[in-house]
């Protein structure tokens, strides 16, 4: 009877303790509820050796200080980034609770973003560098707060156009005096002067990927195009007169030889290279290439706005976001990161790259050796012409057949014009 009794009792409490674990709180969508024994944490998908890596990483400790949430950063490659994130969506599973996007993306994974209006006081946003809120806002909606911003500059060697010999030639030559360039033509000018002596004027951006495709369309908006690539229809606007003047601009660099001969396997990393070794005279480059140009060569090296064509300066954007994943369990916390990061983009300019999103940030550091390209893209940014590329989920696949219609038509295989009206009609399949 004793152990019948017994049994009894432990049954009973077996199925008290079954009955409070079913009962245990769960956590919500915002984060709230949360268990005692549960792991306070949340992840963050970052691009691998990439500044948002090292920032990550280096402000965790005080973020979890802070709010007692552990920050797990997810480092990828950019390669395998849209890839990881797209299977993580699709299958609707929570594994990150902040991605750090590339501005091309945020279209794709818009409806898998939380808008972040709540976040963006007036006075926020009118911190952002100039094109990051057009950049960041889809349909009204605000769906990433900036981590940095990147537009192309002119990278040159002051040692060349400092020297006396060279500034008498240039004008015996052209008729007017040796200048950092400021418009198509200058810049023609002195890539053809510079091209002598195993170094090339400048370089011209003709590898299969994106550097090449914003190079050009760096130049179609100098040339007076508006909303780029596509309209707010999506009409695709590739073969107008402002995109076929920009892709026989670079054609000419390149094929007067002012520009090296490897062109169709050179980016903005290889241009770089060629540049500190002493290959080119000028590079229109990514501005996080000045201070690597700075270091390598000292003393030599200046930085200047973006050059103008017939509608004036103009230079296509690089932002990147951080946003806030729907799938998120702890949502109000990965708000509270982005805002947390956003108070820290100062942190930016102290990693590799020395780029940021927040114009205060700009204006403090710009007035330090070695950051004038800090000044160069606040007049770039500026200019009326200065755009994002389009808003569009096809933007990979669109750009594919743009860098393909570039290199067609450095390599002679096809007129600017040709090598356009066929990408128009690739790209029509594509969206339309």
């Amino acid at each position: 009877m004793k152990k019948k009794i017994l049994t009894i009792l432990l049954i009973s409490t077996m199925v008290a303790t079954l009955v409070a674990g079913c009962g245990k709180s769960t956590t919500s969508g915002n984060g709230a509820g949360k268990d005692s024994t549960e792991k306070k944490e949340i992840s963050v998908l970052v691009e691998s050796g990439g500044p948002g890596e090292s920032v990550a990483k280096s402000t965790a400790a005080e973020f979890e200080k802070e709010t007692g949430y552990k920050v797990v950063v997810d480092a990828v490659p950019y390669s395998g980034m849209y890839d990881k994130l797209s299977t993580e969506i699709n299958s609707k599973s929570a594994v990150h609770d902040v991605a750090t996007l590339d501005v091309l993306w945020l279209p794709a994974f818009q409806n898998a973003l939380l808008p972040l209006n709540d976040l963006a006081a007036d006075d926020v946003k009118s911190d952002f560098l100039p094109t990051l809120v057009d950049g960041g806002t889809l349909n009204g909606s605000l769906y990433g707060f900036p981590m940095w911003i990147n537009a192309k500059v002119l990278i040159y060697r002051t040692d060349l156009f400092n020297d006396a010999t060279n500034k008498s030639a240039f004008k015996a030559k052209y008729g007017y005096d040796l200048i950092v360039p400021t418009t198509w033509q200058q810049y023609k000018d002195v890539a053809e002067f510079f091209t002598k002596d195993g170094m090339n004027g400048t370089a011209v951006f003709g590898a299969a990927n994106g550097d090449t495709v914003c190079s050009w369309l760096d130049h179609a908006a100098q040339a007076g195009a508006n909303s780029l690539v596509l309209d707010k229809d999506n009409k695709v606007l590739v073969n107008q007169a402002p995109y076929v003047e920009a892709l026989q601009y670079l054609c000419d660099l390149y094929n007067k030889g002012y520009a090296p001969k490897e062109t169709l396997s050179v980016a903005s990393t290889e241009a770089e290279e060629m540049f500190k070794n002493g290959k080119l005279a000028m590079q229109l480059n990514w501005s996080h290439q000045y201070p690597s140009a700075y270091a390598a060569l000292p003393g030599k090296v200046g930085v200047a706005p973006m050059i103008g064509g017939s509608s004036g300066v103009a230079a296509t954007t690089g932002p990147w976001y951080e946003s806030v994943l729907k799938t998120s369990k702890n949502q109000d916390i990965a708000k509270k990161y982005v805002k947390f990061m956003y108070d820290h983009n100062e942190d930016y300019m102290e990693a590799a790259l020395k780029i940021a999103g927040r114009k205060s940030v700009y204006e403090k550091y710009s007035t330090q050796p070695g950051n004038e390209h800090l000044n160069a893209v606040l007049t770039t940014l500026a200019a009326k012409q200065s755009q994002n590329r389009p808003a569009t989920a096809h933007w990979t696949e669109i750009e594919e057949v743009l860098y393909g219609a570039i290199q067609n038509s450095l390599a002679g295989k096809a007129t600017p014009q040709e090598a356009l009206d066929d990408a128009k009609t690739k790209i029509e399949a594509i969206v339309q």
